[in-house]
């Protein structure tokens, strides 16, 4: 099923030395259960000289990416997070000043871009000077271009814009089109709400009745699928079970698109683990152990489906929602603990 298997690779030619050599790339991948940390090895003489000693994961080349959702809300969190994450997601906020930071610490970047597309005081509609919005934050982001790994225009697009289906998809196409323009090697990301995917994306949608037939006609695919992006999630947070049949359920939605019009070709998947606790009624409790587990499905997931490439868990800090707070990783220390072995084994061996 995987095409290629890759082992963590040692740092520098002696560490080659202690352990051996290169390992054969047939080896099977490790489950995230069985997920070790890297060990510190200190070289005593002169200088003592600190190595890392990988060891022993075995991570297949697709998953190539990890980070938390608000890891970059504020720019004292990117210290937080970079020893075990791929990137950032960078909130709008203090933006020059994240990218530096990120930059500093060796992570990509996520860019939310809301504020620039989007009137959120309207509902989240269109912003009417968004291509003068759009050429200032071009100017801050160019420098690193580098660094960006994924470009966002709204989080949850159907679920929070008051604009009618077809024109949130119309928007967005136009959005992706300058995205791909300005940015033509970041990936161009949408997150979606189980809801969105279930009803609004989904193929199989009653469109209208024909009164001749006396029958209710189905859509074959779905005409509100934007079509210029690369790189979709979904989200779902509620019951004790991981959301991967949601993913699965998406990734049907991409395929029937592509199936009709050709659309979505080089289409790839994140996966939004649950990370917080909380007793807000909407999400309901989990344990710790719980999301340790949660936490684990997930890695397992993306390690069987080739075109899941990141691991993008909800949320690193605190959320506040209407009623009541959640609590990411940075305040659950033993699911921290899971996720840290799971962001530096994808980390290691990643540019």
């Amino acid at each position: 099923m995987l095409k290629s298997i890759k082992k963590l690779p040692f740092v520098g030619s002696l560490l080659l030395a202690l352990i051996g050599g290169a390992v054969s790339a047939q080896e099977e991948m490790t489950a995230a259960a069985d997920l070790k940390e890297p060990e510190l090895l200190i070289l005593h003489g002169e200088i003592a000289t600190p190595i890392i000693i990988p060891p022993g994961n075995v991570v297949p080349d697709h998953i190539e990416a990890f980070g938390f959702y608000h890891s970059g809300k504020y720019v004292d969190y990117i210290s937080e997070v970079a020893p075990f994450s791929t990137f950032i997601n960078l909130h709008w906020s203090n933006v020059d000043e994240k990218l530096a930071e990120a930059k500093r610490h060796g992570v990509k970047v996520w860019v939310e871009l809301g504020p620039i597309f989007f009137n959120t005081s309207s509902g989240h509609t269109r912003q009417e000077d968004y291509l003068e919005l759009w050429e200032s934050a071009k100017e801050k982001l160019k420098p690193y271009e580098d660094i960006i790994y994924a470009l966002d225009p709204l989080d949850e697009p159907f679920n929070r814009s008051s604009m009618s289906y077809g024109e949130v998809k119309e928007y967005l196409d136009e959005i992706g089109l300058i995205l791909m323009r300005d940015f033509p090697d970041a990936y161009r990301a949408l997150t979606f709400t189980e809801k969105s995917v279930e009803e609004i994306l989904f193929w199989q949608r009653i469109v209208g009745w024909d009164p001749i037939n006396q029958v209710w006609e189905f859509s074959e695919y779905s005409e509100y699928m934007p079509i210029n992006y690369n790189l979709f999630g979904v989200d779902k947070y509620k019951g004790v079970n991981f959301q991967g049949g949601m993913t699965d359920l998406l990734r049907e939605n991409v395929e029937k698109v592509r199936e009709h019009t050709g659309a979505l070709q080089d289409a790839k998947f994140y996966i939004i683990p649950r990370a917080f606790m909380t007793d807000n009624t909407t999400y309901g409790y989990l344990t710790e152990e719980q999301l340790i587990t949660r936490a684990q499905q997930a890695y397992d997931h993306a390690v069987r489906n080739e075109d899941v490439i990141a691991i993008y868990p909800f949320a690193w800090p605190e959320v506040y929602a209407s009623k009541g707070t959640l609590y990411g990783p940075r305040y659950v220390p033993e699911v921290e603990e899971q996720y840290r072995k799971i962001g530096k084994a994808i980390k290691l061996f990643r540019d």
